[in-house]
């Protein structure tokens, strides 16, 4: 996929400034190594994202991909712990506590038909369903 001068000028300024703040952030907090690391990595996306943008379509690319892979890994691991964190426990308690279609067939009746009470027809309510 061909990405545009201005997209990866943008990507280059984007990230280059964001690793400018972390590195900011890492000398503020007493770092030695890491924010030199940083502002490197910085100058590296900021210089060609300004000077020649077209010289970050691999980086760009590598980049997209790492973020994908990352990307694919948290959907899956943020949804698993939904279902087995909340839908599961919410599911039991449901099942042992609660009968909400009301199939208990505890007692001796011949039907478990619910009677609606009897309203008069009105046009209007079949042309607006929902």
């Amino acid at each position: 996929m061909h990405q545009s001068s201005r997209d990866l000028r943008k990507f280059g300024v984007t990230v280059g400034l964001a690793f400018l703040v972390l590195g900011a952030v890492s000398r503020w907090r007493g770092h030695e190594l890491p924010p030199r690391v940083l502002w490197t990595l910085a100058m590296l996306l900021l210089v060609p994202g300004l000077v020649a943008p077209a010289l970050l379509g691999p980086v760009q690319r590598a980049w997209m991909a790492a973020a994908e892979v990352m990307a694919s890994f948290n959907t899956r691991l943020i949804l698993g712990l939904l279902f087995y964190v909340v839908f599961t426990p919410v599911g039991l308690v449901m099942r042992i506590f609660r009968d909400p279609m009301t199939r208990s067939m505890r007692d001796t009746k011949r039907s478990h038909w619910i009677r609606r009470k009897l309203e008069p027809v009105d046009r209007a309510r079949y042309e607006q369903q929902f």
